[in-house]
């Protein structure tokens, strides 16, 4: 008969070899969940509605789907050219009735201007919808012109706050609607752009 302290260290020693099996076995468990699933497709950077999506704006990621949740797109369709049909964010998996092959939903452009940076919310990033206006300094006693809101629902694709550390101005990239394109580019031929974010 072993001493009742001969006893307690084996009773130890099963218990630490039962919860060194179970963390082995846990982490194998993981290893294979995290390694099964259907791989899908999603955006890395948050896309307007009416572009196209080029290979640059897609990652694949593992996933696994509940029952009854259909028509998120397979890592095995090609999707480099299809259409956006709605404003998508970044990380999302795309659904079949996001996208289209149908030209005529190519509707938006995206441009370049150049702003002042006091003329933007700080908290304005890529995927926000701004309104943009149209303001007049007043010099040498000109009759100060009131803002002009020129387009609302601007789609932000990005900002580029890199040039605020040499200058006053910073890019901003926004996509429109093409008919808006030349609204936009008159506007800042004078005055000034300042970006209005949209609440709601």
């Amino acid at each position: 008969m072993l001493p009742p302290h001969s006893k307690k260290s084996q009773q130890r020693l099963v218990i630490a070899g039962s919860l060194f099996f179970a963390s082995v076995l846990a982490s194998l468990l993981i290893s294979y969940l995290s390694q099964s699933g259907t791989k899908y497709w999603v955006l890395k950077e948050p896309l307007p509605r009416g572009v196209q999506i080029q290979a640059s704006d897609l990652a694949v990621v593992r996933a696994t789907l509940g029952q009854g949740v259909s028509g998120y797109l397979a890592f095995d369709e090609n999707l480099i050219g299809s259409i956006t049909r709605r404003n998508l964010s970044g990380g999302e998996l795309i659904n079949i009735n996001d996208i289209s092959d149908d030209a005529s939903n190519l509707t938006s452009e995206s441009l370049s201007i150049s702003i002042r940076s006091t003329d933007i919310g700080a908290a304005t990033s890529p995927g926000d919808l701004v309104s943009l206006y149209q303001v007049h300094d007043a010099r040498n006693g000109e009759v100060v012109l009131p803002p002009v809101r020129i387009l609302t629902g601007v789609y932000v694709r990005e900002v580029s706050r890199k040039s605020a550390n040499f200058g006053s101005d910073i890019s901003l990239t926004v996509t429109v609607d093409r008919e808006d394109v030349s609204t936009l580019l008159s506007a800042t031929s004078s005055g000034r752009i300042v970006v209005v974010s949209s609440n709601g």
